[in-house]
């Protein structure tokens, strides 16, 4: 037996069901030895099976008979073949979407993570305000780039709200800032995955001290930049 026919025969399922038995028992066995992503199936299925039990509390007589060589006479309808069967085919599909799907692109963002990369700088300080020339930035996709910003500092406000909205107007991520940190210019990290191409908006507030007002928000600037994606 080969990985297509273990497949095509839906093995790993007959096997945790007990319905596989002489010839075709010995030939899977036979393939397991042989065939890592049968066992890690295989391993998949018991685990479900378990979890089974100790959540829906499935008598143990049960789920031994389930793991048997043998088919098992079935005592319970959460144990019958149509339950167990869509069941272990969908936590085999979960198997498969985290060994295929999300396993290498975690993989990806660890390798990015981990590589140097020289990100584009954007220096708003009285750029796109008001009636100024907006200043623009190129950015890879699923990269970054940093924008600079210098806020307007006030001994009365105890910290700083940053906002970026996108060019339709929606408010796509805020940052609070404390008052040490505005000493110097502001270096933020922006990832192009939580932007939008064209138009961006970034908004200042201060929130005073609490023992100097009633704590509301007072616009400090608004800065405007295009960006553009590149792919």
């Amino acid at each position: 037996m080969n990985h297509q026919d273990a497949l095509q025969e839906m093995a790993v399922e007959r096997y945790l069901l007990g319905e596989l038995s002489g010839a075709a028992l010995d030939r899977f066995e036979e393939h397991l030895f042989e065939c890592p992503q049968c066992v890690m199936d295989l391993k998949a299925g018991t685990t479900f099976i378990d979890a089974a039990r100790n959540e829906l509390k499935v008598p143990t007589r049960v789920v031994a008979a389930i793991k048997a060589e043998r088919a098992p006479k079935w005592t319970s309808w959460f144990s019958s073949p149509r339950f167990l069967a869509p069941a272990l085919a969908a936590c085999l599909v979960v198997v498969i979407v985290e060994s295929f799907v999300l396993l290498p692109r975690m993989q990806r963002e660890i390798a990015r993570a981990e590589t140097p990369a020289v990100l584009n700088n954007l220096v708003l300080a009285n750029a796109g305000a008001r009636g100024d020339s907006v200043p623009s930035i190129v950015a890879p996709e699923h990269g970054a780039f940093l924008l600079s910003i210098d806020i307007p500092a006030r001994s009365d406000f105890g910290s700083y709200l940053c906002s970026l909205y996108s060019p339709s107007g929606a408010l796509v991520w805020q940052t609070s800032v404390s008052s040490q940190q505005v000493s110097d210019a502001l270096l933020i990290h922006v990832p192009t995955d939580r932007t939008k191409e064209g138009l961006n908006i970034f908004r200042i507030q201060g929130l005073p001290a609490i023992d100097s007002s009633d704590g509301k928000l007072e616009d400090l600037a608004r800065y405007r930049f295009q960006l553009k994606i590149s792919k």
